[in-house]
């Protein structure tokens, strides 16, 4: 049970991966089921031709359409003091000295740009000394057991080198992963949508040199510990990656402002099994907000962002 609660709690923190209850269902049979109604082969790529047609959620199925699969997952981390992978969520450029962000120093990508908020990576050398170090390989875990399929829909992708207005829905899937020899997702598996998928769309995502840029959009999605769901909502979430030609995704980075009353909220429920879960995500996460300044002189969320690769994938229709 403490594995579950270390999923749900950490491994929402920056991209904010749903674990869904697996239903089961195995994607081979799914590929198997789509190779015989459809006449869809999961084993090519995503990149799809289809009619138009509204999803429901605001995104239609145009010629250009790719479907991906998270298959790796992981914490971002300092490449040395004050210099690490993210995004500058709230637009400022803060020292340790600024209240706008609680007195925590912003950081520097690997590529010189400042005002980089990700508190998490500062962050995660904690996680060893509060017992919950084993957080990332449970989520990678998790993922390859099927039970967090998070998945982009790229709709109106004209271009994979240099697009200027590509449509991103992120959305959580269902099934049982195939694993290829390396553990990892096998590319054009296909998977169902998820009942409680939350169907967020993020409009105007751009693609230069092969590197698509996504957001700021409000991302929600559902975690589930003990049975109880929750929506955990990730305020001005950004994506960045570098397309590949078979319709995956590397150099994956994907994160925004965790607001800290929804991880406090997640472990009181996860402190029904070990009361430890809740006592480790207040130490760590308690007082390490940098976004959303509150009156009092807190700050409601922690910046994070983590990395991660796709691979191409199918929904059923």
């Amino acid at each position: 049970m403490r594995r579950l609660a270390l999923c749900a709690i950490l491994g929402s923190v920056g991209c904010a991966a749903a674990e869904v209850v697996p239903s089961g269902v195995d994607a081979a049979t799914d590929a198997a089921a789509a190779s015989t109604d459809t006449g869809a082969d999961a084993s090519t790529a995503a990149e799809t031709t289809a009619a138009p047609n509204d999803t429901g959620a605001g995104v239609s199925k145009s010629a250009t359409r790719r479907v991906m699969v998270v298959d790796t997952m992981g914490f971002t981390r300092e490449v040395s003091p004050g210099i690490c992978p993210g995004f500058d969520v709230d637009g400022k450029t803060s020292d340790d000295k600024d209240p706008a962000g609680c007195k925590k120093a912003d950081q520097m990508s690997p590529e010189g740009q400042k005002g980089i908020d990700n508190q998490l990576a500062t962050l995660v050398p904690l996680f060893e000394a509060f017992g919950l170090g084993a957080a990332e390989g449970l989520v990678q875990g998790a993922i390859k057991d099927g039970g967090i399929l998070l998945i982009f829909e790229l709709d109106g992708l004209d271009d994979p080198m240099n697009d200027s207005d590509v449509t991103v829905l992120l959305r959580a899937g269902m099934g049982k992963p195939l694993l290829g020899t390396d553990g990892l997702l096998l590319p054009g598996q296909t998977f169902s949508v998820h009942p409680d998928s939350p169907e967020r769309v993020a409009k105007g995502a751009t693609v230069k040199d092969g590197v698509i840029d996504v957001g700021p959009f409000e991302a929600s999605l559902p975690i589930v510990v003990f049975g109880v769901r929750y929506n955990l909502t990730i305020k001005d979430a950004r994506l960045r990656g570098r397309l590949t030609w078979d319709g995956g995704i590397v150099e994956g980075i994907f994160g925004g402002g965790v607001p800290i009353a929804d991880l406090i909220a997640v472990g009181k429920t996860a402190a029904m099994d070990d009361a430890s879960v809740l006592t480790a995500i207040e130490a760590i996460f308690g007082s390490a907000g940098d976004l959303a300044p509150q009156p009092d002189g807190s700050c409601a969320q922690v910046s994070a962002a983590l990395k991660f690769t796709a691979v191409s994938a199918y929904f059923f229709d």
